[in-house]
């Protein structure tokens, strides 16, 4: 006896590539309008060598807005350099910088942070210099030392100039630390600390279309109830948007339904979306 042959998920519904999955970014991610505005403000401090803060919920896209608005500086002028995580102790943030920028941590003679400063410093006096961008993500996990090691290499101490900038990317916790009396040194050294928010019922509906039209994925597959619902579910947080569209996809490709309705979503028992 013969099996039928079972359609993958692409076959399935038809699409290039499925659309909410995280194997894969997009070259040009969801900007919303306020996102530009920010994009837009923030790349006009780096020209003029600033320093900022962007804070935020998790899951309200300042990594990804970060990631895109780095991506987008001219490689010829600008040197971006990522710590994924700042958690790491001291000497690991400066280690972490140190790799990314192909400086040499081995022995003990001279600290790691002399060797940057004058990396960096290096770097300006070079015939094709690159101005350095150090984005540190979970700086809200950062020791205060640790920013005032980076906040030390923003100078030039001979020509009295930036010499990088700093952006560091964290939840609400690094804007409640930066407030603190403590952390004024640091807070003096950035021009500004930006809040993303979520996105607001249009702008989740956006998400949703422009999502589907990069994977090339047919528009039908959520109708307008579902999104809605998705919308109203998960409050404009573009990784629950991007989860609960995953769960709801696969509960219709089981139940062999090219298109996500309120009726799926509300039988559905691999989630809880009446909350």
């Amino acid at each position: 006896m013969t099996t039928a042959h079972k359609p993958s998920m692409s076959e399935f519904f038809n699409w290039n590539r499925h659309p909410f999955t995280d194997t894969y970014t997009l070259a040009q991610p969801f900007v919303g309008g306020r996102d530009a505005r920010l994009t837009d403000r923030c790349i006009s401090l780096l020209r003029c060598g600033k320093s900022f803060a962007v804070t935020g919920a998790s899951g309200t896209g300042k990594s990804t807005l970060v990631g895109h608005m780095t991506a987008g500086l001219d490689p010829n002028y600008y040197r971006p350099t990522l710590v994924p995580y700042g958690g790491l102790k001291r000497s690991g943030i400066l280690r972490a910088v140190a790799d990314e920028l192909g400086v040499d941590t081995a022995g003990r003679a001279v600290p790691i942070l002399v060797k940057l400063q004058k990396h960096i410093t290096g770097m300006a006096a070079e015939a094709n210099a690159r101005y350095p961008v150090f984005v540190i993500d979970d700086a809200q996990l950062m020791e205060r030392e640790s920013m005032m090691d980076l906040c030390s290499m923003m100078v030039s101490p001979q020509k009295k100039t930036a010499a990088a900038s700093l952006i560091l990317v964290g939840d609400e916790t690094l804007a409640k630390t930066l407030g603190l009396h403590a952390m004024i040194p640091i807070r003096t050294r950035l021009t500004g600390i930006f809040a993303m928010t979520s996105l607001d019922e249009a702008e989740s509906h956006e998400f949703i279309a422009y999502r589907l039209l990069q994977a090339k994925a047919p528009d039908s597959l959520f109708d307008t109830d579902a999104r809605d619902i998705i919308a109203s579910h998960c409050r404009g947080n573009r990784r629950q948007i991007m989860n609960v569209a995953t769960l709801l996809l696969d509960e219709a490709y089981h139940r062999h339904e090219k298109t996500v309705g309120s009726q799926l979503i509300l039988s559905s028992d691999l989630m809880d979306i009446s909350g």
